[in-house]
């Protein structure tokens, strides 16, 4: 069924995210064979550290098999996306050069100028680069993470305080969900799918907790569908509703096809801060 959403995103946008995710499940689901899950109290560990649990517990992953997946996915793109066919394959013709060790690493690191630096040295294109690795990754993440999430989900928010950073693979976030049962908050991280609480009246990006500076934008009949917004940082976040529409959504596609909250908010000088 064809989503609603206030404005008209670009034709096979939100099928293309939509095939991805399937992709990407059916990778986990393979590597799931092979994979045993770690023994982590994430609690415990969160609480001693204060700091992601990628930073704090080895991450174990074989390169061979990340770089198997790489390819998987770059032929994925060349069929989904025809038009990025001739990029994509300058990627493929080029992997041999890649260090499917490190490539993980510096996703995780957010090194930019090294993928700069590669795709500058090879010739490839540096944004659908990043664009495979990072994806590439992401089952990975989603696997490791997936034993733990129960326990991170109803852990409170008083364990972290780093709102917008994943508890587990430390990327960033900037969309919630508002929980029908109860009204808790939970942030989404789109990069292994983990959910941690945080405050309802609070900003993410700065902790501002004042109801007088804090408040969110919708669109015209699409109420469940909001930005919060700070007069403090001029920050924003997206977050979703459940009291105010009874479905149950899936967060990565639903912070895809919120777009026009996106700019909505950055019309009006608001920033997701997506660069600090």
């Amino acid at each position: 069924m064809k989503t609603k959403t206030p404005v008209d995103l670009p034709v096979g946008y939100l099928d293309f995210y939509k095939n991805l995710e399937s992709w990407q499940n059916q990778q986990q689901v393979k590597l799931k064979q092979t994979y045993a899950p770690a023994d982590i109290d994430v609690v415990k560990v969160l609480v001693n550290t204060n700091r992601a649990l990628i930073e704090s517990i080895d991450f174990k992953l074989d390169p061979r098999r990340f770089q198997e997946v790489f390819q998987e996915l770059l032929q994925f793109i060349a069929a989904a996306r025809p038009e990025t066919a001739s990029q994509v394959g300058k990627i493929s013709s080029l992997a041999a050069a890649l260090d499917f060790e490190q490539l993980p690493l510096k996703i995780l690191e957010g090194d930019g100028e090294y993928f700069s630096d590669l795709a500058q040295k090879h010739e490839m294109p540096e944004e659908l680069l990043i664009f495979c690795v990072d994806h590439a990754l992401r089952p990975f993440l989603r696997l490791w993470a997936a034993p733990h999430r129960a326990a991170l989900s109803e852990a409170g928010f008083e364990i972290w305080d780093f709102a917008t950073t994943c508890p587990f693979c430390a990327s960033k976030s900037n969309f919630s969900r508002v929980r029908a049962t109860d009204g808790r908050r939970f942030m989404f991280c789109d990069g292994c799918f983990s959910e941690w609480e945080t405050r309802n009246i609070y900003c993410v990006h700065c902790g501002n907790s004042n109801p007088q500076t804090i408040s969110y934008l919708t669109a015209e009949d699409f109420p469940a569908y909001q930005a919060f917004i700070c007069e403090e940082c001029r920050g924003y976040s997206k977050s979703f509703d459940e009291r105010q529409k009874a479905i149950r959504i899936d967060p990565y596609i639903t912070n895809m096809e919120t777009v026009y909250l996106d700019l909505l908010a950055q019309e009006k000088g608001y920033t997701n801060h997506s660069q600090t």
